[in-house]
């Protein structure tokens, strides 16, 4: 399937709303524009690499395009404010999954609505709208969640500096109470991690 990788991507450009979509998303904040681009293209790679069919690789990729959508419902300030956020300001921002879930929802595609709402959920069950735990959480989610959390350690954040390649790693491995290690095991393979297996990618102590 990764020969027709190229035919993938470009599949997931192909719903009518995404022009208009991308493009409000990069007017509002365009880290966040960054952002929803590298998770989209690489969880459609990391779908593939996990099995998944070519049509479950395109609803991926396109949730990943989209799965921040909701945030254009939050001020720019608060996106990237660098202070230390306000339960107030957390609830504001936490509410942009389900706000995406809606904006997709209204647009006719409820599979891709169904990921985006749940991108935030945690194995523990911590996670957000929903506080869904382990196998609760769908297998497509748990793929995006930890695409989402590499490109956003890799990029770095308004309070926290990017870092390399294989601290993100690691830190997904560590946090295998958060995230899945078979979903951080095909990010790894992927990525061309020299060990990708899940024997290799063991808690780090």
């Amino acid at each position: 399937m990764l020969d027709d990788h190229g035919a993938v991507l470009g599949d997931l450009f192909a719903q009518p709303f995404t022009s208009a979509y991308l493009g409000a998303v990069l007017a509002h904040d365009y880290e966040t524009h960054r952002h929803l681009l590298n998770v989209g293209m690489l969880s459609a790679r990391v779908a593939q690499t996990a099995g998944l069919s070519r049509d479950e690789t395109v609803v991926l990729g396109q949730a990943g395009l989209f799965h921040d959508i909701g945030k254009l419902h939050i001020r720019r300030a608060l996106l990237n404010a660098r202070h230390t956020l306000s339960e107030a300001e957390w609830r504001i921002l936490r509410a942009h999954a389900a706000r995406g879930e809606q904006m997709l929802n209204a647009q006719g595609v409820p599979a891709l609505a169904a990921i985006v709402r749940s991108h935030h959920e945690r194995l523990d069950g911590s996670g957000y709208p929903d506080g869904l735990r382990g196998m609760a959480i769908p297998w497509e989610t748990r793929l995006l969640s930890v695409v989402d959390a590499y490109d956003a350690m890799r990029s770095g954040r308004p309070y926290a500096i990017a870092i390399a390649h294989e601290e993100a790693l690691e830190r997904l491995i560590a946090a295998d109470h958060l995230f899945d290690i078979d979903a951080v095991a095909a990010l790894a393979a992927t990525l061309g991690a020299k060990h990708a297996n899940r024997e290799a990618l063991a808690r780090i102590s």
